[in-house]
């Protein structure tokens, strides 16, 4: 009888962790893992007043879910959160397309946008609730400024990437700028505004909900916020 080659053994026994079923199960295994883990030492090896557990974190969960009040404070997070987005990046491609088509105002306007952008985002939420109050106007505020600047600055970029040995070569063939811009420039830079528009999205949810948490009357950010001040561990984990 013919001893068994570990490493053959090996071989034929990954193929399954490599399917997309095979990944599935390993990531609810260590998801189950970690909650097994945090339930049996949320009141053993740790205090529950520091870290609370699943068990309780799903009642208050559960409870919001019976009672409405989640679903309140989500539609207003998921509002400001989709307008701001869908304002930032219109506004973002316009004045992005705009100023990469005029290069020269462009470097003169660069360093207030760059300096506009670098303003501490709490302060401009501060700013926000003064000038908007604490509704969900303030929010929308800024989770747009927060996605106008990402995405202006990638169509930039992309208006920038572009080969001018291509612009050039058009020029000698007779295309008119109209013609370059949208069947060359505007094309070239959409891999770059798509990229600025999906990294957004996160640095818009967390905008939003940051206007939440330092004023407001409604929101996941509102929730926390109220929810730490109550010093109710298990609502506040439940939305971080």
């Amino acid at each position: 009888m013919q001893p068994r080659n570990p490493a053959r053994l090996a071989v034929t026994s990954t193929p399954f962790l490599r399917t997309t079923l095979g990944v599935l199960w390993l990531r609810i295994v260590i998801v189950v893992a970690v909650l097994v883990a945090w339930e049996m030492a949320s009141g053993r090896l740790i205090s529950k007043f520091w870290v609370s557990s699943p068990s309780a974190i799903f009642a208050v969960l559960r409870r919001w879910v019976a009672d409405g009040s989640l679903w309140m404070h989500l539609e207003a997070t998921v509002t400001a959160i989709g307008v701001g987005y869908v304002i930032g990046c219109g506004a973002g491609i316009a004045i992005g397309l705009l100023l990469g088509f005029l290069p020269r105002q462009q470097r003169v306007i660069a360093p207030f946008l760059s300096a506009f952008y670098s303003f501490p985002k709490i302060a401009l939420a501060l700013l926000f609730v003064i000038a908007f109050g604490i509704g969900i106007e303030s929010k929308i505020c800024l989770a747009a400024v927060t996605v106008f600047f990402l995405v202006q600055f990638s169509t930039i970029d992309g208006i920038r990437d572009v080969d001018p040995d291509l612009i050039e070569s058009l020029e000698i063939m007779g295309a008119s700028r109209f013609e370059i811009a949208t069947k060359l420039i505007i094309p070239s830079a959409k891999p770059w505004t798509f990229t600025g528009m999906r990294i957004s999205v996160r640095y818009a949810t967390t905008a939003a909900m940051l206007g939440e948490v330092i004023a407001a009357n409604r929101g996941i950010g509102f929730l926390i916020e109220y929810n730490r001040a109550s010093s109710m561990l298990p609502a506040c984990s439940r939305q971080c």
